[in-house]
């Protein structure tokens, strides 16, 4: 379309059949040469939409106003707060079953377009974590914010406007809590349900996100500039740690330090590194295993678990983690904690002989991912595998698209569906150094 063909469709009503699904939980279909990005659509349906942001170029935007051949695969959708616009569940009118394949072909197409990987254009394979299907009350970990009438609620989706309908995806007398809390207008409550079954229930003042997002690394540089504004959390319910467990192990934690949102999601991915570190090609009866971004030291205790002698070096900036990192409260000779970013830490490690690097590398970055440099970095330090969890398939595509352009094998590529009822899945990749990956078959 030129420039001089150019025009704006905003509230403007399209019918058109609806394609595959995008990175970032809309459906694609085209109209008069134009891609448009559908909010509430599913593949193969005929559907009217109307277009609600059109930035002028070769795309636009749009929400489904209605189906007229619906897709075997449209469920009523469950959750009060998204039906009343709250950006939560956005799939939670696909059936789980069908999300899940959604999500594999996202995860596929992202490694695809972005890390140059050939997907044989099938869909990446993509579990409930643990087996856990439950689409609804999974959720342990979840924030709030009270308006003027101090009813906490969520945000509309793309708005700072409040709803205060329920959301499915917490646990509901995690939800009674907050809403008994009697937390005060103008705050942000934030609430988490131990591994013991204990409520926590805390707050703080509210500082409001500016107008206008960022790139994914900028955007998550600000919002934690923002909590490190807002101050410490009030408690006002349970104590001030919250005790979690993955296994034999258990970890007494900040209220305000990261943990898995899913209930099952900690132990499935507790399960997969054990088993990709037990099975690495050639490994030693005492491997150097790094666990970067490492938080609590999930990943790190997982190691010890299934290699004993292993030497671990848990790499976490978040104090609040890094504290509680303590492989479970019970044997930490085998770990060393160091508190820094993970680049930082790279940059401090000498290249030289052959005991240099580690033999496993495992990171669960941020959104953002790990990067370029610390990917090529890491590629000239491991010895044997790379285990990488990835929040978003297109910082996973690339993160892991420098280590295929250097010469490692793509091992296994995976997803989880931790956040059931939306689009958001998490990747596993685990990839083998050149020098090892001729030891067997790669396969995905």
């Amino acid at each position: 379309m030129t420039e001089r063909e150019r025009v704006n469709w905003a509230g403007r009503t399209l019918r058109v059949r609806v394609d595959g699904p995008a990175h970032g939980g809309e459906f694609v279909a085209r109209h008069e040469g134009r891609v448009v990005f559908c909010r509430g659509a599913i593949t193969g349906e005929l559907v009217d939409v109307v277009v609600d942001d059109d930035p002028g170029r070769a795309f636009c935007r749009g929400s489904v106003r209605e189906v007229l051949e619906a897709s075997p695969h449209r469920v009523a959708p469950r959750c009060p707060a998204a039906a009343a616009g709250a950006g939560c569940c956005d799939w939670s009118h696909i059936a789980p079953e069908a999300a899940r394949r959604f999500s594999g072909t996202v995860l596929a197409e992202q490694a695809q377009r972005i890390g140059k990987i050939d997907t044989a254009d099938t869909p990446v394979p993509v579990v409930a974590p643990a087996g856990d299907t439950s689409s609804t009350g999974w959720r342990t970990v979840a924030r709030w914010v009270t308006g003027p009438d101090a009813i906490p609620g969520v945000r509309r989706a793309h708005s700072r406007q409040i709803i205060t309908e329920p959301c499915v995806q917490v646990e509901p007398r995690l939800r009674e809590a907050v809403e008994a809390s009697g937390v005060a207008p103008g705050r942000e409550v934030l609430g988490v349900l131990g591994d013991d079954q204990t409520i926590h229930v805390a707050h703080r003042p509210l500082d409001e996100p500016p107008a206008r997002g960022g790139g994914s690394r900028r955007s998550a540089t600000r919002t934690r500039a923002r909590h490190a504004r807002a101050g410490a959390w009030e408690p006002v319910a349970g104590p001030t740690s919250v005790l979690r467990r993955v296994g034999q192990r258990s970890w007494s934690l900040p209220l305000e330090a990261f943990w898995q949102a899913h209930r099952s999601a900690p132990r499935h991915y507790s399960d997969v590194v054990c088993d990709a570190i037990a099975s690495t090609p050639g490994l030693s009866r005492g491997p150097e295993v790094w666990d970067l971004y490492g938080g609590a030291g999930v990943f790190a205790a997982a190691a010890l678990d299934v290699a004993p002698g292993a030497r671990v070096t848990l790499v976490e900036s978040a104090t609040a983690s890094l504290g509680a990192a303590d492989t479970g409260g019970q044997d930490v000779d085998g770990v060393q904690r160091v508190g820094s970013r993970v680049e930082t830490f790279l940059e401090g490690v000498r290249p030289g002989g052959a005991d240099t690097g580690p033999d496993v590398v495992v990171l669960d970055p941020p959104r953002g991912g790990a990067g370029i440099d610390v990917m090529v970095r890491l590629s000239e330090l491991t010895r044997a595998r790379i285990v990488h969890v990835g929040c978003d398939p297109a910082s996973l595509a690339r993160d892991v698209g420098v280590l295929v352009a250097a010469g490692w094998t793509l091992v296994d590529l995976s997803g989880v569906a931790a956040f059931p009822g939306t689009h958001h899945v998490e990747g596993l990749a685990i990839l083998d150094a050149p020098a090892t990956a001729g030891r067997h078959a790669a396969h995905r």
